[in-house]
């Protein structure tokens, strides 16, 4: 079996007149895997680790946000979230897909929530992994994680000191952090200033207020110690979204799947391919 790498995988689509990079590898039910949206946040960076798991029982396709990674950037004057979405309903489209699984963390949940709010039909089930698009209700905003992301390329800008003290803010576990992903990240966060939807130039919707019309039944993951998007927004969730359960990882932080690669995992395949049937 061919080793499942960031270069096997990659591939690149069109869609829309704009170039979308993408990961995929596997068969079976299609599962779009959207990465957060935080300087130096891409597809394998963020899913990498789970890829192969995930590859055994799903057609995986982690994609670039547009802007990030190898992805182009696009006009998102009418809205950021609602941007995405189209740009993933086209990409859905192009695999030759009517409908997909579609895995989103941070801001990619916040996309995901969009594509199943306003695109119904393109989603099957929807898995959102720390997500945007919820509404504190004890947390206090902007959390001590989005001031980081805000601040990250004011001043004196981008630098390795200033990714290895967001990374710590979005793990449990700060022992994890290597200097080779502080690296890597900070390498890709370069030049991508635009792109950042805290304190960026187009508001993000405030798609709290869109939960309630998603119809696709709903996997909410969370870690208890996630400090920029406490878990109290999981809880809002679980009251919105008509067919929805929620799971909470102790000792875990944002990032799910690099911190809880077996239990991510075990959750993504029991709710995706569990028998809902009565």
């Amino acid at each position: 079996m061919t080793e499942l790498t960031a270069e096997s995988t990659a591939r690149t689509a069109e869609i829309a007149g704009s170039v979308l990079k993408y990961h995929e590898a596997g068969e079976g039910p299609l599962l779009l895997c959207i990465h957060g949206g935080a300087p130096g946040a891409y597809g394998w960076g963020n899913f990498g680790i789970v890829v192969a798991e995930l590859a055994k029982d799903f057609r995986t396709v982690v994609v670039d946000l547009p802007g990030y990674g190898g992805s182009d950037p696009i006009d998102i004057s009418g809205g950021r979230y609602a941007a995405y979405a189209n740009t993933f309903v086209g990409l859905i489209a192009h695999l030759g897909e009517a409908k997909a699984h579609i895995l989103g963390m941070a801001t990619g949940g916040a996309v995901g929530i969009a594509v199943a709010s306003s695109h119904p039909e393109s989603v099957e089930r929807l898995v959102l992994v720390s997500s945007a698009g919820g509404l504190p209700m004890f947390t206090v905003m902007p959390s001590e994680g989005q001031k980081h992301i805000r601040d990250y390329y004011k001043g004196e800008g981008p630098s390795r000191e200033r990714m290895r003290a967001y990374l710590e803010m979005m793990l449990a576990d700060p022992s994890l952090i290597t200097d080779e992903m502080i690296e890597e990240r900070y390498l890709a966060s370069l030049g991508r200033e635009s792109e950042i939807p805290v304190g960026g130039k187009v508001k993000p919707e405030e798609l709290w207020r869109d939960l309630n019309r998603i119809a696709a039944p709903t996997l909410v993951m969370w870690g208890r110690d996630n400090r920029i998007q406490g878990y109290d927004n999981a809880l809002f969730m679980l009251k919105q979204i008509p067919d929805v359960e929620v799971h909470l990882f102790g000792r875990t932080g944002l990032w799910i799947p690099f911190e809880r690669p077996k239990g991510f995992c075990r959750e993504v395949r029991g709710f995706l391919l569990e028998d809902r049937e009565p």
